[in-house]
């Protein structure tokens, strides 16, 4: 049997003694109210203050109007903006009254063999991404500079899935949480596809690493 993967919040600031909060729902609503799935006791949290919900083993965090605001990486969210949620995000409320750690147990196993040294040689791949660093080599030479954020998000939903198709569908939520009303073009899509080619890819017009997969999306292969 299989055991599912829970995604946690970690208490940094705000909530001395609480626990790892579950993410085990489809939506976890937070705030100050005694109806909420998670109550915080802070008088500067609003009742019903930010929500987390997941989709397809991603999560996805909304501020819910709240007075004092929601935080990610100190950055403010804008009232009832969906953001996605990465391997050690920090979420503040109320200007960091209350801080909490964001962790994604799939997202820290998949490199938990990596060298400490991040700038070593990884093991012999044609390609390696760590979604904890967000590095990436490429024939065993880390990409210098570094992908944007956009460009790594969709490499990463590849890299995760290697050995399966991912649809496009399945990139632009990747890519473009902040569009969550299916409107990324099949040529934004492509357009990032080529830019990623570029940069991993030997012959970029000849791929091996990023597969087409024609009238579907695309697909990282599994290392022979």
């Amino acid at each position: 049997m299989t055991t599912k993967l829970t995604a946690t919040l970690i208490v940094e600031k705000g909530m001395v003694g609480k626990d790892p909060i579950l993410l085990e729902g489809p939506v976890s609503v937070f705030g100050k109210s005694p109806s909420v799935d998670v109550n915080i006791d802070n008088q500067y949290v609003s009742r019903r203050h930010f929500q987390v919900r997941t989709q397809d083993e991603l999560y996805f965090i909304s501020d819910l109007d709240s007075t004092n605001g929601t935080f990610i990486n100190s950055e403010r969210l804008k009232p009832q903006e969906e953001r996605r949620l990465r391997d050690r995000d920090l979420i503040g409320l109320a200007e960091e009254q209350v801080v909490f750690r964001f962790s994604d147990p799939v997202k820290t196993m998949t490199f938990t063999s990596f060298p400490p040294d991040r700038d070593a040689k990884p093991p012999d791949a044609d390609l390696i991404v760590d979604p904890g660093s967000r590095d990436v080599w490429a024939a065993g030479e880390k990409l210098d500079p570094p992908l944007s954020r956009k460009e790594f998000d969709i490499l990463e939903a590849l890299y995760l899935n290697r050995g399966n198709a991912v649809s496009r569908d399945e990139i632009a939520a990747s890519g473009w949480p902040e569009r969550p009303d299916g409107d990324v073009t099949p040529e934004e899509i492509d357009q990032y596809i080529r830019r990623l080619r570029r940069r991993v890819e030997e012959n970029s017009s000849d791929p091996k690493l990023i597969v087409t997969m024609r009238g579907y999306g695309y697909r990282i292969p599994l290392p022979r």
